[in-house]
């Protein structure tokens, strides 16, 4: 049975893979680091592999958008984007640390439908496509179906903007309660998500080619992706992602509202 959008998963799979070389090129040898307008670094490894991306989606979906986050942009015809993040966790490439990733998702209208998380150093790559389940390395996966607080890992990207985004007790009283607490990066914490190895996971700054991958592996792996209105927005520079019997208690603890009908 074929796969649903198998041409834009083959391409992303494709493109993910050759600019995880390139990025990993750059990442084997002493690389100048710029800081931007948010003070978070760049490296001409981002740039490199968007361009390397940018150009490639062009060739091969001329009538689809594209948006990066160092700047590559092209208006949609087709009503679809390519959301990209070259490297998502560049603090963790400028340091030689393992856990950052090429990031590619794919958005129609306001559905992701397609998302992959390519990590170079540890040969893991984490796909999602709407309606056909989640896959770690090539494994069909399934997230977390922890029940308790007390027995679920929690994954907390950046406690500084988490601490501002959320409520301090909420957050607070998770750090006290789950029986874990890790923090990775945001690109590692998702794909230890989707394994089942971590059962919620809390950030609180994030854009769009950050969140678009994760929130379709969410829900292709059987979980919860929420923003503090409720609703499962990509836009909204926060997230939750959790074990979906995990839901309502969170909800209660972090003050998540009902999404508008």
């Amino acid at each position: 049975m074929p796969v649903l959008h198998g041409r834009e998963l083959e391409a992303a799979l494709d493109i993910a893979r050759r600019a995880g070389e390139l990025a990993l090129g750059y990442f084997n040898q002493e690389t100048r680091t710029e800081e931007k307008e948010d003070h978070s670094p760049v490296t001409i490894a981002d740039r490199e592999c968007e361009k390397l991306i940018s150009r490639f989606l062009a060739d091969n979906f001329p009538e689809d958008g594209i948006v990066g986050e160092e700047g590559a942009y092209k208006p949609s015809v087709s009503g679809r984007r390519w959301l990209i993040d070259p490297i998502d966790g560049t603090r963790d490439f400028v340091r030689r640390n393992s856990y950052w990733s090429v990031q590619i998702a794919l958005q129609a209208v306001d559905r992701v439908i397609l998302g992959v998380i390519h990590l170079p150093c540890l040969g893991e790559t984490v796909q999602a496509v709407v309606g056909s389940g989640c896959y770690w390395n090539g494994t069909r996966v399934q997230g977390s179906t922890i029940d308790r607080l007390e027995k679920a890992i929690l994954a907390v990207s950046v406690f500084t903007s988490v601490w501002k985004k959320w409520p301090p007790e909420g957050v607070r009283f998770l750090t006290e309660k789950c029986w874990a607490v890790r923090a990775y990066s945001g690109c590692y914490d998702a794909v230890m998500f989707a394994r089942g190895k971590v059962d919620i996971w809390l950030s609180g700054s994030g854009k769009e080619w950050d969140y678009a991958p994760v929130r379709i592996i969410a829900e292709e792996c059987g979980a919860s992706f929420l923003t503090k209105s409720g609703e499962n927005r990509i836009d909204a520079n926060h997230c939750l992602v959790c074990a979906p019997r995990l839901e309502p208690e969170l909800r209660r603890i972090l003050g998540i509202q009902t999404a508008p009908v």
